[in-house]
């Protein structure tokens, strides 16, 4: 693996570029006793003195229109690229809330779109960040690849995955601003506990449109033991050792530190997903990871870096939407614990010597920030060159 100057240890007694982070609800309450992977690097560099501040979109006034209005803008937002309702209400942060910032960090696309287009329209002088997963559907048109292009015009996309910033190279209109950014968990939170029980359950987490609790419910044999299932989405599972608990990060159904006991207790995770360009399933496999337990991970497109995890050995792949490969790759770690648990210490060291941190992030977005400090726009464009 390439050495990644953006996660090269930085003079910490540098100031880096006055930075806004811009995130949906639920941030702040995660400050005091959360994980903080879900901040971008935010929580770390504001514990160095970093000149960072972080926004949730009511702190700027950033709230939905009525029902009706909210619905049409989000149908012009689907063909055009960002949603006019959340470019107007960015437009107003601008001006009101975020005129002194060198850099915004928006933590969704939807205000990386949002804002990079609020700021075009304004010629303000903040420069936009995207964190990104899932810019674009594959088979989207050309004309929405343009229009998205346009909207992210002078803006830096910080993409989750290798292969979709690849992928994205080459599909969207040249002079865009694309970086590889390692993703990686609070592994202060995420720690390992004791030795779950013989009997422990099996866990799969998880609420994006590309999980496949289908296919993990027919690969479930009679003889597995209990498999627990946290999610919002709608699950089948008329089966005895399957049970389905009502999870969802943003509404905290289920809190951090249940999470992480949840993670500790299991005999084995599972994070089964479709095949995407997504790194869908990335977050709740580092955090398992991070817990020292063994993981079954379906390898899609998407996979954020499929040679480490093959070289470290730190999961199991599968196909995705494979019920027999994946009831095999279970069977094969509930009959073999031993190796089981060796390939989750092996995965946690991993995450340690592999720079995939919550620390690691924000040596990214130091470095990240500098390149697009305002009136530097194409050293943004020579890193997208590089990655």
């Amino acid at each position: 693996m390439r050495s990644d100057p953006a996660i090269a240890p930085q003079d910490s007694a540098a100031p880096m570029p006055r930075t806004a982070f811009i995130t949906r609800a639920g941030r702040h309450a995660r400050l005091a006793d959360g994980p903080t992977e879900f901040l971008y690097g935010y929580a770390e560099l504001a514990r160095a003195g970093q000149p960072v501040f972080l926004f949730e979109e009511a702190d700027l006034g950033i709230a939905p229109w009525g029902r009706l209005a909210e619905a049409l803008s989000a149908r012009v937002g689907a063909r055009i690229g960002p949603s006019p309702r959340l470019t107007l209400q960015a437009g107003r942060a601008l001006r009101s809330h975020l005129a002194s910032f060198d850099v915004l960090v928006c933590t969704t696309h939807s205000l990386g779109l949002a804002f990079s287009a609020a700021r075009q329209l304004a010629g303000a002088r903040p420069r936009v960040v995207v964190m990104t997963m899932g810019l674009i559907e594959p088979e989207a048109p050309r004309l929405r690849r343009r229009a998205l292009a346009r909207a992210l015009s002078g803006a830096t996309l910080a993409v989750l995955s290798r292969p979709e910033a690849e992928w994205l190279r080459a599909v969207m209109p040249p002079g865009l601003a694309i970086r590889d950014f390692v993703f990686g968990p609070d592994l202060g939170f995420w720690t390992p506990g004791a030795a779950p029980a013989a009997d422990a359950d099996v866990l799969s987490v998880g609420n994006d449109r590309a999980r496949d609790f289908a296919t993990l419910v027919a690969a479930w044999r009679e003889e597995f033991p209990r498999l627990t299932i946290i999610t919002s989405l709608p699950v089948t599972a008329r089966r005895a050792n399957i049970r389905v608990l009502r999870g969802d990060w943003r509404h905290m159904l289920i809190s951090d530190p249940e999470m992480r006991e949840h993670i500790r207790r299991a005999r084995l995770v599972v994070v089964p997903v479709r095949e995407t360009i997504q790194p869908s399933g990335q977050s709740f496999a580092l955090q398992a990871m991070a817990c020292g337990r063994p993981v079954v991970l379906s390898a899609n497109r998407g996979l954020w870096d499929a040679a480490q995890l093959r070289r470290h050995e730190a999961c199991r792949l599968v196909p995705p939407g494979d019920p027999a490969a994946l009831a095999e790759a279970v069977a094969a770690l509930l009959a073999r614990p031993a190796e089981a648990e060796a390939m989750g210490a092996r995965a946690r060291r991993m995450l340690e010597v592999e720079h995939v941190s919550s620390e690691a992030m924000a040596r990214q977005v130091r470095s990240i920030a500098a390149a697009v400090e305002p009136g530097s726009s194409s050293a943004a464009a020579h890193q997208s060159s590089e990655a």
